[in-house]
Order: C-alpha cells, then sequence, then structure tokens
C-alpha cells in the first residue's frame, strides 16, 4: 500500500520541484561539455557587462508534464535574476527530451523582445537544435537577444552601476577587513572594561555606531557595484566578528589563545583576498570562514594541552557510547529479522560565477517553440 502511494505522489512531488540556478549555465540534463559550458557562460557574463541584462540558460531533461511556460516562469520567479526595479532579467529553459525551449521575459525587457520577435529568434535555432548542436543554439539565442538590446551605458539607470571588477572587488574587501578589525576590537572592549565606564546608554550608543555607520558607509560606497550590497555587509560582519573573538579570547582566556586566534583571523582574511580574479563575495567569505575555524581548532589543540585532553575524552565518549548504540541496535535488527538499507552517492571560470538573482521580476512576457 505504501509504495502505491508513493507511485501515485511521485509525479506531483516532481512538479512541484523547482531548480536552483545560481550559475550563468545550468545543465541538468549534462548535454554540454566542459568546453560548451564555459563558452555559453562567458557570452552571458559579457551579455551582462554589455548591456546589463542578466541571462541564465537552464537545461533539463523533461518538464515532467508541466506546460514549459510555467515549468520557466516558476524558475524564473524563483531566481529572480535582474537588477530589482530595472526587471532586466531573461532565462532560457531548454528541455531537451521534450524538445521544447522558452524565453522568459523580465518586465524590463519586454520593450526590447516582444513575444513575436522572440518566438522568431527561438524557431531559427531549429535546425540547430535538431542536430543536436546545443551550444550553437544557445550562442545564437545569446547573439539575438544581444543585438535587440541597447547596451548599458544608454539606460540611465545601468549607467550609474560600474562593471563588476575583480580589483574593485578586492580592493573593498580590503577595506572591509580593516574596518572589522576596528569594529571587532571596540566591540571587544564595549561588553568587555568599557561596560561600566561607559554606562548603559552609552553602551548602547557606542555599540550602535560601531554597527551602523560602517554598514551604511559600506552600503553608499557598494551601490555602484553589480552585486548585491547585503553580500558586503555580510563580509564586515564576518570580520568584525572574527576578531572581536580574538579580542574576547585576549580578555577572558589567555594570550596563548589570543595569538592562535588572532592568527587565524589573519589567515582567513588572506585566504578571502587569495583569489584575485574573483568576484564571488560569498565563496571568499565561505573560503575564509573555513579557513578560521579550521585553523583556530588545530592550532588550539595542538598547542593547548588541556583542550587537546578534553576534546581526547570526549572523542572517547563519543566511541563509547556509539558502540554501545550500534551493540543494542545489532541485537534489535537480529530479532526483527535484519531488515538493512543501504545508499550511494556519487562523487575562477565563468561557468562557476555566482549567478544568484538581483530582485527582478517576471511577468510572462516571452514566447516558446518545439523543434
Amino acid at each position: 500500500m505504501k509504495t502505491w502511494a508513493l507511485v501515485l505522489l511521485l509525479p506531483a512531488l516532481l512538479l512541484g520541484s523547482t531548480p536552483v540556478i545560481d550559475r550563468p549555465v545550468v545543465d541538468e540534463r549534462g548535454v554540454l561539455s566542459s568546453a560548451d559550458t564555459e563558452a555559453v557562460a562567458s557570452e552571458l557574463v559579457r551579455l551582462r557587462n554589455e548591456t546589463g541584462a542578466q541571462m541564465a540558460v537552464l537545461v533539463v531533461g523533461t518538464t515532467g508534464g508541466e506546460p514549459i511556460e510555467d515549468y520557466a516562469m516558476r524558475a524564473a520567479e524563483a531566481w529572480r535574476g535582474g537588477h530589482a526595479g530595472l526587471d532586466n532579467g531573461l532565462l532560457y529553459v531548454l528541455a531537451v527530451d521534450d524538445r521544447r525551449a522558452r524565453l522568459e521575459v523580465g518586465y524590463g525587457m519586454e520593450e526590447y523582445l516582444p513575444d513575436d520577435a522572440v518566438r522568431s529568434l527561438l524557431d531559427a535555432q531549429g535546425p540547430l537544435l535538431r542536430q543536436q548542436d546545443y551550444r550553437g543554439a544557445l550562442l545564437g539565442v545569446i547573439q539575438g537577444v544581444r543585438v535587440r538590446l541597447p547596451g548599458a551605458q544608454d539606460v540611465p539607470e545601468l549607467a550609474r552601476l560600474a562593471p563588476v571588477s575583480a580589483v574593485r572587488v578586492s580592493n573593498t574587501m580590503m577595506g572591509l577587513i580593516a574596518v572589522g578589525v576596528v569594529a571587532g576590537v571596540l566591540l571587544g572592549f564595549c561588553i568587555g572594561p568599557w561596560r561600566e565606564r561607559l554606562g548603559t546608554g552609552r553602551l548602547a550608543g557606542s555599540i550602535g555606531a560601531i554597527l551602523l555607520v560602517p554598514s551604511a558607509i559600506t552600503a553608499l560606497l557598494v551601490q555602484s557595484i553589480r552585486i548585491p550590497t547585503f553580500h558586503f555587509l555580510l563580509a564586515y560582519a564576518t570580520f568584525a566578528a572574527m576578531f572581536l573573538v580574538v579580542t574576547l579570547a585576549a580578555r577572558h582566556l589567555s594570550f596563548r589563545i589570543a595569538c592562535v586566534m588572532g592568527v587565524s583571523a589573519a589567515v582567513g582574511s588572506l585566504v578571502a583576498l587569495s583569489n584575485s580574479q574573483s568576484t564571488d563575495v560569498l565563496r571568499m567569505l565561505f573560503e575564509a570562514g573555513k579557513s578560521f575555524t579550521a585553523l583556530a581548532v588545530t592550532l588550539v589543540v595542538v598547542t593547548y594541552p588541556p583542550v587537546f585532553k578534553v576534546l581526547i575524552e570526549i572523542l572517547f565518549m563519543f566511541l563509547s557510547s556509539g558502540s554501545t548504540v550500534r551493540s543494542s541496535s545489532s541485537r534489535g535488527s537480529s530479532s526483527s529479522g535484519g531488515f538493512s538499507s543501504g545508499g550511494s552517492s556519487s562523487g575562477g571560470s565563468s561557468s562557476g560565477s555566482s549567478w544568484g538573482g538581483g530582485g527582478g521580476s517576471f511577468g510572462g512576457g516571452g514566447a516558446s517553440s518545439s523543434w
């Protein structure tokens, strides 16, 4: 009975799933080679730099019986490509096994890409798709979109937005690290020795100023970069938190642990800046946090024997409790017939660029095509 219920529910589950678009090209069907993906992604990045429009390509096998118009709209609304207010996002969905394609057009792009023009553009790729030249068809769609869009410099709202520059992102991150060091140390002293000296009112005002003033300045400085401002604010918060930990360690633990934390925070900051060609702020932060945590734990364990001793005791307790659980589980499985289950898992380019949406809206403009 349960098996039949799952079979009946499977189409609904598949219909409700929405693909995650976090790269310029998301090839769930696997029809593109690495070189093809890189070529298409590079053209999408160039399209964005030249026109300001953010376009993504989603390749799937099938939409599972759902009309491609509905499927593409769900994916576009979840992605929210383009700039908020400008609504200059575009999503091209290619359902290979269904032999269907759809270009979803954001509100701000409908003036330049009316439905009839989009349909003609998609139909023109039919011969290439029938020959399974997916790379050629995708590049043809991107080129057809490009020739119909004005340059970014011709759109006043986009002219104010400077192109994403890896050097500019790196320099901004360096500034945020410096501000984060100062903010972390000041916060550590505010909630430490200065707490009684400042009093409740001044303490709240000082902490608010330390947190809000750099955040406001950061937001003003990075609003012309085509990367969400939130990413940079998160960077400031991350670096401030790292050096707050260093300050608290110096105040409440020992000089040795404070040095270890300081070295770890410095290394984490350098790791964030190590890829000078990256504009993916979130990935830079992830690498910085991972390096800081791993190095801090390792150095504390190695240089501070009491901590090492405690960790060994915890490890032994965990292993012994795990052994007890496995033993009781083994006895339980023997008495219940020995049921068991298993599972398996499979194990700085344009194709790997972060491509999250910037808050754009899609309103049903666009067209579909078959081949």
